[in-house]
């Protein structure tokens, strides 16, 4: 009678914890849209294309705010921000600061750059979608061709229930034009939802590990009869 209160438990449905996108943006239509303000243009992603990005993002080549604005989200208590992150030319590490901001709370707030990394790679949040540097001009992707660029796929989880929110992506120390700067592409805000039991099918490894229980239940029984 245990055994099988125990394989009924293995062999419940999943309960999915679920993603509900309130806001997307790839820029492909060619606008920001009117969600956006402050600084920045939508341009061309160059070679960067062949990393997840699109034709087009938006990208700054200044020290002023890029800011997206978001009014009439639903019931929630957490919010995820995604987005990739282009990281044009001579961007020096340490002291050039990258700062994102959700209701004016840094999500980040620190260094990030292609010269003279710890690492001596592309450095920043998230992780790195571009391949390794070769010298100082390689991999160029576009805009200035004396210096490398690279790409990174940046997420953030925090606390947040109110129905409205303002993201700002700022460079304050940005030398600007084509020297230097950074682009966002594939925004994405997301707000948690629950499934219902039986509407997710489960990952391989859950199935691996039922029928580890399920064998393990069979040879207890085994043993109790033998």
């Amino acid at each position: 009678m245990r055994s099988a209160w125990l394989l009924s438990l293995l062999l419940l449905p999943a309960v999915a914890s679920a993603q509900t996108t309130v806001y997307s943006n790839d820029f492909e239509s060619g606008a920001a849209g009117a969600q956006f303000s402050g600084a920045g243009a939508v341009q061309t992603t160059g070679g960067l294309n062949a990393f997840g990005f699109g034709a087009n993002h938006l990208r700054n080549d200044g020290t002023s705010a890029t800011i997206l604005s978001l009014a009439g989200i639903g019931t929630h208590s957490s919010m995820t921000l995604k987005f990739s992150l282009a990281m044009w030319d001579s961007i020096d590490w340490p002291g050039d600061l990258f700062v994102v901001k959700a209701d004016g709370v840094d999500l980040f707030n620190g260094s990030f750059g292609n010269y003279f990394t710890p690492s001596g790679q592309c450095e920043g949040p998230g992780t790195v979608l571009t391949p390794a540097f070769v010298d100082f001009a390689n991999p160029n992707y576009g805009y200035s061709t004396g210096f490398h660029d690279c790409a990174r796929a940046v997420s953030f989880t925090f606390a947040h229930s109110a129905s409205t929110v303002a993201f700002s992506w700022q460079y304050p120390l940005s030398q600007g034009g084509l020297d230097e700067s950074f682009g966002i592409d594939n925004v994405q805000v997301q707000i948690p939802t629950v499934g219902t039991p039986g509407t997710t099918v489960p990952e391989p490894s859950t199935y691996a590990m039922m029928g580890a229980g399920l064998a393990g239940l069979l040879l207890v029984r085994r043993k109790r009869r033998a």
